[in-house]
């Protein structure tokens, strides 16, 4: 059986002065790629052995729409959003792009209380940081646009971080393109099979354009 988890995270304050830094690496994180198996997880084993995948949905309020506890944000700006690039499964996913600086966020979160003004931007949901966004415009996408069931982060068997590899668009995978990026020379194809309790992905080492041997890799968790 999958385990499903359904969590909520964040808050505390802290300076303006990060924010190109954090813009910088949520753009580069969401757009491409770039993971590191060392960065963020605390607390997780990675030599546990994985006996069934967590699909974890990610809702980073309260129910009374404050931050969830276990995130911090780091940083507050005010964005234009429209509908997430990377994860596709969740309506309230979005794209944000700050109206100063234009750093761009993605996947942002949009609470519904008690109004759907803010959002909380999440790239890394190993870690607990979190951007809060004052939205001053919004554009959901359509509904015909979701994939219920892509993941949006994964974390591997082995500790390696993936997200959704660079694209024109994610909504139809170009056949033999990688799908998701764990780092340089690092991809995986196609979408996880999530028939056993553990759910796994074709993983191939080397260039996009001339990748090694394929061979299948274990999910520990997926964030859809």
């Amino acid at each position: 059986m999958v385990l499903t988890v359904t969590t909520r995270r964040s808050r505390t304050r802290h300076s303006r002065t990060r924010r190109a830094a954090i813009g910088l690496g949520a753009a580069l994180l969401a757009l491409a790629g770039c993971t590191d198996a060392d960065a963020g997880g605390a607390g997780t084993d990675h030599t546990a052995p994985v006996t069934a995948t967590r699909a974890v949905h990610l809702d980073p309020f309260t129910p009374s729409g404050r931050p969830a506890p276990e995130f911090t944000v780091v940083d507050r700006a005010a964005a234009k959003c429209s509908a997430s690039g990377v994860n596709l499964s969740d309506p309230d996913a979005r794209r944000c792009m700050t109206t100063a600086g234009y750093f761009l966020y993605d996947p942002c979160f949009v609470r519904h209380r008690p109004r759907p003004d803010v959002a909380l931007c999440v790239q890394n949901p190993t870690t607990s940081e979190a951007v809060r966004i004052r939205i001053v415009e919004d554009t959901p996408g359509p509904a015909d646009r979701r994939r219920p069931g892509r993941p949006w982060f994964l974390e591997l068997a082995d500790g390696r971080h993936c997200v959704p590899a660079p694209g024109p668009g994610r909504a139809n995978d170009p056949p033999g393109r990688p799908t998701y990026t764990c780092g340089s020379d690092d991809h995986l194809y196609g979408l996880p099979d999530t028939t056993g309790p553990v759910w796994t992905m074709t993983n191939r080492l080397g260039d996009a354009d001339g990748p090694g041997p394929p061979h299948r890799v274990r999910i520990r968790t997926a964030w859809l």
